[in-house]
């Protein structure tokens, strides 16, 4: 598979090989590469050698560079920048971008460079910092411009002409005196208006807007249903705070799923090349809590150590019970997970899903059952070991399907991210309740 540096022609370890030399130049590759080429280069990078290239981007781009890195990679990297370096790249971004860089800054730093910035773009940013790292008035764009409603077509026209904003829209957002948002103006109306006609007469009222208060997820798949390049995000007052675009959502869209796929593996969305120190620590956490899991299983099993000694064939075969109970919890936790984050799953349907869920692994559960039970009947010549082994396979699988379901949807409620913390607990129970079903009816059977 082809990744962005090779696309772009790249080849990153000759690029390594000659950041370290003393006469180092920019190769011709390099030469128009947007922001978001330069942070895909910058991600492949250690820390060391991101110092080394971050001398030789376009000033003009640094902020850009900085706010399209991946979050950890950019905390990791303006952890060892200068703070002149920072500075530099904070003072000539667009607001947005210096909101994403803040993200991964200290607060005293934050205090620090809010002072640097112009008086306009001072207010704007302490307005989307107010916001938390989840809420979309935090990123919406407020380098937008504004026509009131009440101004004369005229006055707008020449307006544009000096301010050069032709080329921003098709499009223009108005507000009210109060900052309210009233609707927006086309551009191709505006031009063929009479003069002394106001803005309210030509204005478009909204179809949908976001609320400032509105998670990123919602508000992208708001954005994504609409089938509009972009929509106004307003406040609780209907004061307009900025825009939110279909790019903006890809990108959202983009983080969550790699979050996702991470999170499945017990790891954080950490950097590639993040201090050994720092990504061990990050998952010593989840091994010690599977750790704890495990023992738990263990202990489970050491209930059980007399029928063991007793029928050497339940040690043989318990893995089965607890390996298929684990893959149907985990396809239908799958489900569920991506039925989330795509807001598919709700209360509406939960219940649906659920008899679905447990339907599919009950046909699943006797299918398998029976050719398990025939195999194990065939392998220990014990009929008696067969039809336990049966009988536990079909339970844990109707157990692990219910929590597969179920577990996920609970965790979402609590506000824990279910692809984290989802299959650890579904493992834990589907092995508990594998075990405990299977060594404890063949307790009854054989040592009673």
């Amino acid at each position: 598979m082809m990744n962005d540096n090779q696309a772009l022609n790249i080849d990153i370890d000759e690029l390594i090989n000659e950041l370290t030399s003393s006469d180092f130049m920019l190769p011709e590759t390099f030469q128009g590469l947007n922001a978001y080429q330069w942070a895909s280069i910058f991600e492949s990078l250690l820390n060391s050698q991101r110092l080394l290239l971050w001398q030789s981007v376009p000033a003009e781009l640094k902020s850009s560079v900085l706010s399209e890195m991946r979050e950890d990679a950019r905390g990791h990297f303006l952890s060892e920048l200068s703070q002149t370096n920072i500075e530099e790249a904070v003072v000539t971004g667009s607001n947005t971008e210096v909101v994403e860089i803040f993200d991964s800054l200290p607060e005293k730093t934050i205090v620090r460079l809010i002072k640097k910035l112009a008086p306009d773009s001072q207010s704007q940013v302490e307005t989307s910092l107010s916001y938390t790292s989840d809420q979309v008035g935090r990123y919406a764009n407020q380098d937008v411009y504004t026509i009131a409603s009440a101004a004369k077509v005229n006055d707008v026209l020449q307006e544009l002409k000096t301010e050069e904003h032709f080329q921003d829209s098709h499009a223009y957002v108005v507000i009210d005196g109060h900052g309210t948002y009233v609707g927006e103006v086309f551009i191709n109306e505006l031009l063929a208006a009479e003069g002394a006609q106001t803005i309210n007469e030509l204005v478009h009222k909204a179809d949908t807007c976001i609320s400032s208060n509105l998670s990123l997820l919602e508000a992208s798949n708001l954005v994504r249903g609409s089938q509009r390049s972009l929509l106004p995000v307003v406040d609780e007052q209907g004061r307009f705070v900025g825009n939110f675009s279909i790019q903006d959502a890809l990108d959202v869209f983009q983080e969550h799923y790699e979050s996702q796929l991470a999170h499945l593996g017990q790891v954080s969305d950490e950097d590639l090349y993040a201090p050994i120190l720092l990504s061990a620590r990050r998952r010593a956490v989840w091994l010690g809590i599977n750790l704890l899991t495990a023992f738990l299983a263990s202990a489970v099993i050491g209930l059980f150590d007399k029928v063991l000694i007793e029928v050497v064939a339940l040690a043989v075969l318990m893995p089965i019970v607890a390996s298929m109970g684990g893959i149907t919890g985990s396809q239908t936790l799958t489900l569920a997970i991506r039925g989330i984050a795509t807001g598919q799953l709700n209360s509406s349907n939960f219940n649906y899903l659920r008899r679905k869920e447990v339907i599919v692994a009950a046909l699943n559960g006797l299918v398998w059952a029976l050719v398990v039970g025939a195999i194990a009947y065939v392998w220990f010549d014990n009929p008696l070991v067969a039809i336990i082994l049966a009988l536990a396979l079909i339970i844990n699988m109707l157990v692990a399907s219910i929590c597969g379901i179920v577990i996920p949807r609970l965790l979402d409620r609590v506000g824990i991210d279910p692809a984290l913390a989802g299959s650890v607990i579904l493992t834990t129970i589907t092995d508990v309740v594998g075990f405990m079903v299977f060594l404890g009816g063949a307790s009854v059977i054989f040592l009673s």
